[in-house]
């Protein structure tokens, strides 16, 4: 069972990490547009820049989830480092908890932000603002899996 959540983990990840590839593209090419439209044709077209920071919003809440994964969000590590071994697994324990508390305040707000959501719609693009909150509720999801 344990190599089974090994390898779905591997592969959300892998999942995660070519999303995230997928929406620095997209926020480049999404501003390399707008500037170009603004300055050389003096023509700025204005979902661009709402397309950029849709997809910025989305890179961001998923690469917390990555960052989480991988272990890269700010720890004090110095001085868990230094404990002796059974409060430095208390320390990671409740550490791992307080982890778990963000992830569902994730997924319970989230949910929460897309039913407020629920009908609006961006001016440039008409998307659904509730596709662009439910990233909150999604990343505290895969920060769920990660954990």
């Amino acid at each position: 069972m344990l190599q089974f959540v090994r390898r779905l983990n591997h592969r959300m990840v892998a999942l995660e990490k070519a999303v995230a590839g997928s929406l620095v593209l997209a926020v480049f090419a999404a501003v390399l547009l707008q500037v170009t439209m603004r300055y050389l044709f003096e023509q700025p077209n204005p979902w661009s820049e709402e397309l950029s920071r849709f997809c910025f919003i989305w890179l961001s809440m998923i690469g917390a989830s990555l960052a989480l994964e991988s272990q890269s969000h700010f720890a004090f590590d110095l001085a868990v480092t230094k404990l002796p071994r059974r409060p430095r697994i208390w320390a990671h324990r409740c550490g791992t908890g307080i982890a778990t508390a963000v992830a569902f305040g994730l997924i319970i707000l989230g949910f929460g932000l897309v039913h407020l959501a629920h009908g609006q719609r961006s001016a440039a693009l008409g998307l659904p603002f509730a596709w662009v909150y439910a990233s909150v509720p999604v990343a505290g999801i895969l920060m769920l899996l990660h954990l």
